[in-house]
């Protein structure tokens, strides 16, 4: 099949599960058959965004963006999914603005918050802040953490992040941070455990 042909397939499938979960939301008693509409349409666009960089058509359009409204919305979109967990933000420490490709970014912080509430036992905790001139988004949750096989690879390569997961999310979270650069600061993410498992995007 034609790369364009593909991508242009992969994108109308994914559409139609993102309809299709809309539907389901609309009818307010298929909240397990939305997350698996959700969840597939994920999968599609992690596929689409490996055939653009397979193909050299990753590339960031970068743009001013609220760190504290883009966490918002992030868990007011995972509430409605997942009713039964408890999801905290904390932005106190977090910049005004900051500079970053909405669009990418939120794909990558999607999965890994969809991966930490699948994970958490109750709570999931949201945080934006700076460190040594990086902004961090952080996403972590009070779950078994991440397996070791995974903390030994940092994500640099797909691995299982569960039994149902492919690790291609993360991959690919970890491919998005890297497009982004600023003088000799390159983005980059950082996976670790604590009281569960702790996902950090690191955007200059």
């Amino acid at each position: 099949m034609p790369p364009d042909l593909y991508a242009a397939v992969v994108h109308d499938v994914k559409n139609q599960l993102a309809e299709l979960s809309l539907r389901l939301s609309e009818r307010g008693d298929a909240q397990q058959e939305m997350v698996i509409a959700i969840n597939a349409a994920r999968r599609l666009s992690e596929m689409l965004l490996m055939h653009r960089q397979a193909n050299d058509l990753l590339s960031v359009n970068a743009d001013t963006v609220s760190p504290a409204d883009f966490m918002a919305i992030l868990a007011a979109e995972f509430r409605e999914l997942f009713p039964k967990t408890t999801i905290e933000i904390d932005t106190g420490k977090a910049p005004v603005f900051a500079f970053f490709d909405d669009a990418l970014v939120r794909m990558a912080l999607a999965n890994a918050l969809h991966n930490a509430c699948r994970a958490a036992h109750s709570k999931v905790h949201l945080a934006a802040y700076e460190r040594d001139k990086m902004l961090v988004l952080e996403v972590s949750d009070d779950g078994p953490g991440y397996p070791g096989n995974l903390l030994k690879t940092g994500g640099v390569e797909p691995s299982p992040v569960s039994r149902r997961g492919t690790g291609l999310g993360l991959h690919l979270a970890g491919k998005i941070a890297g497009l982004h650069q600023l003088e000799n600061r390159r983005g980059h993410i950082e996976l670790s455990n604590a009281s569960g498992a702790v996902f950090r995007m690191m955007l200059p």
